[in-house]
This record gives structure tokens, sequence and C-alpha cells, in this order.
């Protein structure tokens, strides 16, 4: 029998696996049935691992949002704005409301990821994290969270979807449709393993973007030591970190506003986000409010885009692909970058972008930097 905070999923279930009917038939490896039965043995098997978080930050405000627990002794994944937001001392809210004390650890601002650990003693239900080279494209994918918070009468709810976006250098992106709440939530694949934690939240809430778990793979031991580095507006234009960690930041190995290649690599750059801006702008420098990534086809997309800033005001929307910036073409970000660097709050950037295979163009009137 499924246990009431699964109860959902009995009902978000039939109308998400209708999309399978659209899939080409080489993707119909199971029946629906089938696929219905792994997807609840896997809510099962993890659901008493989703947890809900809580505190005040350093200024006093409260924050929230979820995570997953992956040891026996408690250690717990979530979003590094998160914990950014709720401070060292936490709350952790188990399935069936029992609350008990956490501390925040480490903090990767620069990929959205962080690590906090459960204090009161005890054995933990906890779930595995996945091998990062099985993860797919395409393949179904579990995600669970707190919207709005934990709610005893609801429980974590089940959102079922498919992995479309595979990029270690970025995000994974799913049509999981997450909501405020989510964020620091897991993505588990149908056997029941962390592929990813929820990170931000797109206009269109089928497209959601989640950290890979091979991102906690590789830098768990900082995590483990309390380490901050990196800045969330890296990621996640117009938004700050509670705390400043820019004297923290010395490591210059880490992702920074130009990320370098890695070293040796002789392959063609893989695609990455690239801020159209530095993290922390200097007063009176023109802002647009864009992140850009570079497409495998050398295509420059937008990624992110800040509320309210100029690049939302003057209609440019996510996966928009700019092919020229000041009427001159553009084969990378930095040709962008250059251009809003160069230029005074006030000054208008003309952008000829592509949308669904048309042209249009637009104009950004720069504002001050936030």
């Amino acid at each position: 029998m499924i246990s009431r905070p699964y109860f959902l999923s009995r009902v978000l279930l039939p109308a998400v696996l209708l999309q399978a009917a659209f899939l080409p038939l080489q993707l119909q490896a199971e029946t629906l049935k089938e696929r219905q039965t792994h997807v609840l043995e896997a809510v099962q098997k993890v659901g008493p691992t989703v947890v809900a978080i809580t505190g005040a930050s350093a200024k006093g405000s409260m924050g929230s949002g979820s995570g997953v627990i992956i040891s026996k002794d408690g250690l717990v994944l979530t979003a590094g704005h998160v914990l950014a937001a709720t401070g060292e001392d936490l709350i952790i809210t188990l399935p069936g409301g029992r609350e008990v004390k956490g501390k925040s650890m480490g903090r990767d601002m620069n990929r959205d990821a962080a690590l906090a650990k459960i204090t009161d003693p005890g054995d933990y239900a906890f779930a595995d994290m996945a091998d990062p080279s099985s993860i797919e494209k395409g393949e179904w994918v579990v995600a669970l969270g707190h919207p709005g918070g934990y709610d005893p009468q609801r429980g974590a709810p089940l959102r079922v979807g498919r992995l479309w976006d595979v990029d270690n250098k970025t995000f994974y992106r799913s049509d999981c449709t997450v909501s405020g709440g989510d964020s620091g939530g897991p993505l588990f694949d149908l056997t029941g393993k962390v592929i990813g934690i929820h990170s931000s939240i797109s206009q269109d809430l089928s497209e959601n973007r989640h950290v890979p778990i091979g991102v906690f793979e590789k830098d768990m031991e900082r995590l483990k030591n309390k380490e901050v580095w990196g800045r969330l507006s890296n990621i996640m234009p117009g938004m700050r970190d509670e705390e400043d960690n820019s004297d923290q930041e010395k490591d210059q190995d880490r992702p920074q506003a130009r990320p370098k290649k890695e070293p040796g690599s002789r392959q063609k750059p893989a695609p990455r986000t690239e801020p159209e801006e530095p993290a922390a702008p200097a007063a009176g420098r023109a802002y647009m409010g864009a992140t850009l990534q570079m497409t495998d086809e050398g295509q420059v997309r937008v990624e992110e885009i800040a509320d309210g800033s100029p690049a939302a005001q003057a209609g440019l929307q996510l996966e928009d692909i700019i092919t020229k910036a000041g009427g001159k073409e553009i084969a990378s970000n930095s040709d962008i970058v250059s251009q809003v660097r160069a230029a005074k709050p006030g000054d208008v950037l003309k952008l000829t972008i592509r949308r669904k295979g048309a042209d249009k163009e637009l104009e950004v009137k720069l504002a001050p930097a936030p």
C-alpha cells in the first residue's frame, strides 16, 4: 500500500506517462504499466530520504528549501542558494514531520551545489548517488521536494518527466515541473539513485535545471571540509549570496566569470555557461542580465535571464540564439561580453536573435549593474 506522503503519485503519473505516446518507438522499450511500476517502486524506496530545510541567514531573514540524505550518518545534498539563505544552523524536517538539527557545511556557489549535515545522532534512511557516466539523455526521471515548504497533509509531491539535456559543464535539464521550495531537492533515476539536485526554474515550468551529481562527487571532500567558494550570480544573474564569498575564493582553477579550458584539453570545449558580465560588476558598469552558453554547434544561446533585467524587458527569451550584437556577427560569448563592458548604462545594444527558425531584432537598453 502506498503511504500517505506519496499519494499524489496516483494522481500525477497517468497524465505524465501519456507523454510516452508521443515518443519515438525506440524509446518505448517498456510498457506504460511497467514504467509506472518502476516509478512507484523508486518513490517507495527513496521517499524517506527527502527532507525540508529551514533556517535564518546571517542577516536574520528566514530561508527554506529541500534536500536529500545520502549517508547513514545524515549527510544531505542541497542547493548552494538554499544554504546561503538558511544560514549555518538548520532545522531539517524528515518525512512524517520529525524535526532534527543540522549544520551547513560546504558550498560551491559557482555550481549551486551544497552539503549539510544532520547533527542529531541516529541512523538515517539514505539514497545512493548515481554513477555520472550512467546518466543518459532522454531517460525517465523522478523529482521530489517540498514546494511551498513542508506540508504534513501532503508530504513530498512526486513529479515525473524526462531528462532532455545532460550537460555536466552547466546543468541537467528536465521537464519535471518543480517550483519554489523544491530548490535543493533530488532528481532520481528509475532505480532510485540521485542524479541531480534542483537548482533553478525557467520561465517555462516544464524546463527546469538540476546540478549534476558529478559536481558533488568531484568536490565532496571540499564540501565536507566546509569550504565555500564562488558566486551565485555566476549562474543566476541578478542574484546575490547572503554572504559575500569573494575573500574566500582563492582557487584559480574554479569556474570564474570567464572559465578557462581544462588543462591538456585538445578537443573543442564543451558547452559552458559564461556570464555576460563579471559576477560583481563595478559601480556604474552597464548590465544586461542574461547568461549565455556556447552550444555544440558554436552558437550563442540564452541560458538564464534575470527577472526585471534589461534583457527581460527587451523581450529576450530562454533558448534564443544570438547571431548579431551591435550590427556585428558574433562567434562566441565574449563578442557580446566585450560590447556590454564597453557600453554605459542607458546605451542601447541592438541584438539579432533566432527564435524557432525566425530572425528577430531586439533593442536592449542597458542599465546600471545591480
